[in-house]
């Protein structure tokens, strides 16, 4: 592993300098959260699931909503749970525990390009599982840098364990497994390129 892997990896695994960093990065996440805000309905008081939620990011989006948040990394929602508002549970996004039907509408960004194809297909039957009928679900991943001249977003996405990150095309037959694909979207936020996908169930 090369010295810029392991500083993003030390990187990653504080809260603090993940938030940091990732918002000089990524803009603020302005385009992110203007794709939440097209393509759900954050802060109107439905029921929101943050699956693969980390530090809490966008937790402050769905103030209003009953909001959850599940992320594996104890790290993370120790410092979701004490900095954000809403509810975190540390779990793993194939298999929650929550209950079935029960909320409105998912987000899932930036976890499945760190997934096998075996495992997003697991994560995404969860995420139907406790969507409830006509609810939807927002997915934002990681693509391959669109520019050649994005060095620093190819460096990046070298560096930081996305092992699985897919052409639109790869997520899209992906999710088409699993349900009907309502609208799609290619999009940059900051130095990073990503297909955002809203699944309809």
């Amino acid at each position: 592993m090369g010295l810029f892997a392991r500083l993003v990896e030390r990187i990653s695994d504080h809260p603090v300098l993940f938030v940091f960093i990732r918002g000089i990065v990524e803009n603020g996440f302005r385009a992110i959260r203007a794709v939440i805000r097209r393509q759900l309905k954050p802060g109107t008081g439905v029921k929101t699931l943050d699956l693969g939620c980390g530090p809490g990011a966008f937790a402050a989006d769905f103030k209003g909503d009953e909001y959850v948040g599940v992320d594996l990394n104890p790290r993370y929602v120790a410092y979701a749970t004490a900095h954000c508002p809403g509810r975190f549970i540390c779990r793993d996004a194939r298999e929650t525990g929550l209950p079935g039907s029960h909320f409105d509408q998912i987000l899932i960004f930036g976890l499945l390009h760190h997934l096998p194809d075996d495992a997003v297909r697991s994560v995404l039957d969860e995420a139907l599982r406790v969507l409830r009928p006509g609810g939807s679900i927002l997915v934002i991943e990681d693509i391959p840098s669109i520019s050649k001249l994005n060095l620093i977003g190819r460096l990046i996405h070298r560096a930081e364990n996305g092992e699985h990150i897919r052409p639109p095309d790869a997520y899209r037959h992906l999710y088409g497994e699993k349900a009907r694909i309502g609208h799609e979207e290619v999009l940059q936020s900051g130095l990073c390129d990503y297909y955002a996908a809203v699944l309809l169930k």
